[in-house]
């Protein structure tokens, strides 16, 4: 069963999303990235950026444990170990391809940002 290690942010639930779309079964850890659960050594040991998502294969390549950080890796390979949503003919591969880097490299972060600057403005007092 795969062990995934996220938080309940946009970022971090692709990859429960991924693991429920290919009908894998897995196991969530909770990282309280509120209360830097991130930092503690035995995060850092999974995954050392200090980020979520992670996750930890027991039947990675080879049939060892595999672990995996940064969302979009994780993505790419939950379709190539399954074979499904990721197409190996080259043109449409890299249809895919593309829109998950437009995802993880424009639309997701734009998302991210803006939510945290809404946050600051509700936690915000305002002028009289």
């Amino acid at each position: 069963m795969i062990e995934l290690y996220t938080w309940k942010t946009s970022n971090g639930r692709k990859a429960s999303i991924m693991l429920e779309e290919l009908g894998l079964p897995y196991n969530v850890h909770p990282i309280n990235i509120g209360q830097d659960d991130q930092f503690t050594p035995e995060y850092i040991a999974i995954n050392p950026n200090s980020k979520i998502p992670a996750l930890v294969d027991p039947d990675g390549p080879g049939g060892k444990p595999y672990t995996l950080f940064e969302s979009g890796a994780m993505l790419m390979y939950l379709a190539e170990k399954t074979g499904k949503l990721m197409p190996q003919e080259m043109g449409a591969r890299y249809q895919v391809i593309q829109w998950l880097m437009f995802q993880m490299g424009g639309l997701g972060p734009m998302q991210g940002q803006a939510g945290w600057w809404n946050r600051q403005e509700e936690n915000t007092p305002k002028a009289i």
